[in-house]
């Protein structure tokens, strides 16, 4: 095992617990185990594992990327288990979603908060409530 993905490994695990980088390799076949090791080694390897923001930053970062960019449904679902996991209060989350609104429009923000909102739910977390603030 190289050094990089053994390091990409190592972060994977600490966003998404022990064995998962196993299962996320082990999950495809072939020659398509080659991209998930990609994945490992660039995203967490090589980018994670930078200094100057901490993991709970990195997942709030990541999950309004996936918003922005829409249509990625089951990574917003594993970015909010692992922001959880790191750290991140569901408020954090979910006002992660709603400040993204101004850059992505509402039907993709709409679409993530029901992702993320049910993703909390299943975790078992109370979502909290509407402001009720008004202009």
């Amino acid at each position: 095992m190289t050094e990089r993905l053994e390091r990409g490994r190592r972060w994977f695990e600490e966003v998404y617990g022990p064995g998962t980088s196993d299962g996320l390799l082990e999950m495809q076949q072939g020659v398509a185990k080659d991209l998930a090791r990609f994945g490992v080694e660039f995203n967490f390897g090589d980018i994670y594992s930078r200094p100057g923001l901490t993991l709970q930053q990195r997942e709030l970062l990541s999950l309004a990327s996936l918003v922005t960019i829409g249509g990625l449904e089951p990574q917003l679902r594993g970015h909010t288990r692992g922001a959880i996991r790191v750290g991140c209060t569901p408020t954090e989350i979910l006002e992660t979603v709603i400040h993204v609104v101004q850059y992505c429009g509402f039907p993709r923000a709409l679409n993530a908060i029901r992702v993320v909102t049910d993703q909390l739910v299943e975790l078992g977390l109370d979502i909290p409530p509407a402001t009720g603030r008004e202009a």
